[in-house]
């Protein structure tokens, strides 16, 4: 395979993952985080977390081929370089790796932890609404930093192929 055919796979993997990615992260971080008039939080915990789980098996592995796909191509085409394109490349980078790290760190655990809470049903102690509030405001916090973050990520790298 031609180094010209290895960027052009590479730069098709890192598109359409990315988007799949982003796409479902920014509608899961400003949509799905929000209760729908007449539901409880509860019910609504409950379908964003049955959401989630579904998609994860795609979006997961979709983030992971965004990342590595768009290191190689910045190496490819970009290593060592410092120009406005290039530092408007890596901010993008940044972000979006950042992005997986928050959405990883912030809202996995406390989700997890939240549907062992609700799992428990009427056997939940008082003192576990304060938790439950807690962990859910946690993961709210984390999709709308995730979303922002990958938001942030797409201008930069859209933004970088006019910089010179």
């Amino acid at each position: 395979m031609t180094t010209t055919t290895l960027i052009i796979v590479a730069r098709i993997l890192h598109v359409v993952s990315s988007t799949i990615w982003a796409g479902f992260v920014i509608i899961a971080g400003l949509v799905l985080v929000n209760a729908r008039l007449g539901t409880t939080a509860e019910d609504a915990r409950h379908v964003r977390r049955s959401v989630v789980n579904r998609a994860a098996r795609g979006v997961i592995p979709a983030a992971i081929i965004s990342v590595l796909s768009g290191g190689y191509l910045f190496s490819a085409l970009h290593g060592g370089a410092r120009t406005p394109t290039e530092i408007a490349l890596g901010v993008g980078a940044l972000a979006a790796v950042l992005s997986f790290l928050v959405g990883a760190i912030g809202s996995g655990g406390a989700e997890r932890r939240l549907a062992k809470l609700d799992a428990l049903g009427d056997a939940r102690l008082v003192t576990d609404a304060a938790k439950i509030e807690a962990l859910n405001t946690r993961v709210i916090a984390s999709g709308r930093a995730t979303a922002a973050l990958l938001l942030l990520s797409g201008a930069a790298m859209a933004a970088a192929r006019f910089l010179y």
